[in-house]
C-alpha cells in the first residue's frame, strides 16, 4: 500500500472538477436561455448567429422604412385627391363659361373662383411636407429654375400683347357705345321726336282748314318740318353708321386678342410647362428596403404646381378663354392621374416588400434560435446528470481520502 500518492484521490478530484464545470456551464445555459454563450460555446456558431442578428436588426428596419415610404407615399395621395376635386370644380366651370346663356359679368364671377382654385392648387404644391420635406415642388436642388424663369418672361411679354389688345377693343367700344347714346344721339333723337309731334300736329290742322289759302300754307310748313325731319333721321343715320364702323374696329381688335390669346400665349404657356416638367424634373425618394447595398425602391414625385399643370395664363371670363382652360384642364387632370398611379403602384409594391421582409425576419429568427438557443429540456436533462456525477464524485474522494488510514491498523 502507497500513502505518499493517493492516485484514487486525485481520479476522484479530476473527475469532480470535470463535473463541476459542465455543471456551472449547464447552468449559465439553464439561465440565459443560450447555447452559446461565449466564443469557445460554439465557435462557428456564434459566427453564424451574428451574422444573422445583424441581418434580422437590418431587415426589421427596412420593414420599418417601407412602412414610412408608404405613409409619405399617402401624404402625397390625399394632396392629389384634393387637387383632383378642384379640377373637377374647375372643369365644370369652364363649361359654364362657355355657353351663351351667361353674360360677361357672369363669367367674370366664374373666373374670380376659378382663379382662386389655381392658386389653391399652387399652394397645395408648397404646402404639402412629410418630416419638413416639401413633396410636390420638384427637384429641390432647384436645378433649371433659370430656364424657367426665362419662359416666365416670355408667357409675361403674351400677356402683355393680349391685355394690350383687350384694352385697346374695350376702350373703341367704349366709343362706340357713347356715339350710340351720348349727349349728341340723345339731342338728335329728342329733336326728331318734337319734329314728329309738331309734324302731327300741322297736318291735323291743314286737314281742319276750310279755306284753301290757310290750308296751303299750314302745307307749306309741313313740307318744311318734313325737310327738317329727314335732316335730323340722316343725323342719326350718320351717328349710328359711325358707332358701326367703331364697333366694326373694336370687333377686329377682340379677333386679334382671341388669336394672340389662342396663339402666342396658349404656346408660351406651353413651352413654360415643358421647361419646368423637363428643366427641373422630379423629386426623388429612396426607400431603403433591404438588409444591403443596391436594394432599395425608387419613386420620383413631379411638381404640380400651376407652372407644372400649365394654369399660368388661364382664365375663364371669356367664352374663347375658357374653351382654352377646358384643354389645359384635361392635361393637368391626365399628369396628376399619371403620378397618381405611379404612387399606388409604389405603394402596392411596397406593402409586398414588407410582407415579404417580415416573412424573412421570421424565418431568419427561428434558423438563429436553432443555432443559439438552449434546448431547455436537454439542459435540465444534462444538469440532473451533472449533478448526480459531481455528488457522486464528492462521496467517492471522501472515501479515496478515507483509504490511507487504513495503513495505521498495520502499525497497531
Amino acid at each position: 500500500m502507497r500513502i505518499n500518492t493517493n492516485l484514487m484521490s486525485i481520479n476522484s478530484q479530476r473527475n469532480l472538477a470535470i463535473n463541476q464545470s459542465d455543471q456551472g456551464s449547464i447552468m449559465e445555459k439553464l439561465s440565459s436561455g443560450l447555447r452559446i454563450n461565449r466564443a469557445g460555446d460554439d465557435a462557428a456558431g456564434l459566427a453564424i448567429s451574428e451574422k444573422m442578428r445583424n441581418q434580422i436588426i437590418s431587415l426589421k428596419q427596412s420593414s420599418s422604412n417601407a412602412q414610412d415610404g408608404i405613409s409619405l407615399i399617402q401624404t402625397v395621395e390625399g394632396a392629389l385627391g384634393e387637387a383632383h376635386e378642384m379640377l373637377k370644380r374647375m372643369r365644370e366651370m369652364s363649361i359654364q363659361s362657355m355657353n351663351d346663356t351667361y353674360t360677361a359679368e357672369d363669367r367674370k364671377k366664374l373666373d374670380i373662383e376659378f382663379k382662386q382654385l389655381v392658386t389653391e392648387i399652387d399652394s397645395i404644391s408648397r404646402k404639402t411636407e412629410f418630416n419638413d420635406q416639401q413633396l410636390l415642388t420638384g427637384d429641390p436642388t432647384g436645378k433649371g429654375l433659370d430656364s424657367v424663369a426665362n419662359k416666365q418672361s416670355s408667357l409675361n411679354k403674351a400677356l402683355t400683347d393680349y391685355y394690350t389688345k383687350l384694352s385697346e377693343y374695350q376702350e373703341k367700344l367704349g366709343e362706340a357705345y357713347a356715339a350710340e347714346a351720348g349727349s349728341v344721339m340723345v339731342n338728335t333723337e329728342n329733336l326728331l321726336h318734337i319734329l314728329e309731334q309738331e309734324l302731327s300736329a300741322l297736318e291735323i290742322k291743314a286737314a281742319g282748314q276750310s279755306n284753301k289759302a290757310d290750308a296751303a300754307a299750314v302745307l307749306q310748313s309741313v313740307a318744311l318740318k318734313q325737310v327738317s325731319l329727314e335732316k335730323v333721321k340722316a343725323s342719326i343715320s350718320s351717328l349710328n353708321s359711325a358707332a358701326g364702323l367703331l364697333k366694326a374696329e373694336a370687333a377686329g381688335l377682340l379677333s386679334v386678342a382671341i388669336n394672340i390669346e389662342a396663339s402666342t400665349v396658349t404656346d408660351a404657356a406651353n413651352v413654360l410647362q415643358s421647361t419646368m416638367n423637363q428643366e427641373v424634373g422630379p423629386n426623388e425618394f429612396n426607400f431603403q428596403v433591404g438588409a444591403n447595398n443596391e436594394q432599395s425602391i425608387r419613386l420620383n414625385i413631379k411638381s404640380m404646381n400651376m407652372t407644372a399643370l400649365g394654369f399660368n395664363a388661364s382664365k375663364i371670363d371669356t367664352q374663347e378663354s375658357a374653351a382654352i382652360a377646358l384643354n389645359t384642364i384635361d392635361a393637368a387632370v391626365e399628369i396628376v392621374s399619371r403620378q397618381r398611379a405611379e404612387l399606388g403602384a409604389v405603394q402596392n409594391r411596397l406593402e409586398h416588400t414588407i410582407k415579404n421582409l417580415d416573412n424573412t425576419t421570421e424565418n431568419l429568427q427561428s434558423a438563429e434560435s436553432q443555432i443559439r438557443d438552449a434546448d431547455m429540456a436537454q439542459e435540465m436533462v444534462n444538469l440532473t446528470r451533472s449533478n448526480i456525477l459531481s455528488q457522486a464524485s464528492q462521496s467517492m474522494l471522501a472515501q479515496a481520502n478515507q483509504a490511507p488510514q487504513q495503513v495505521l491498523q498495520l502499525l497497531g
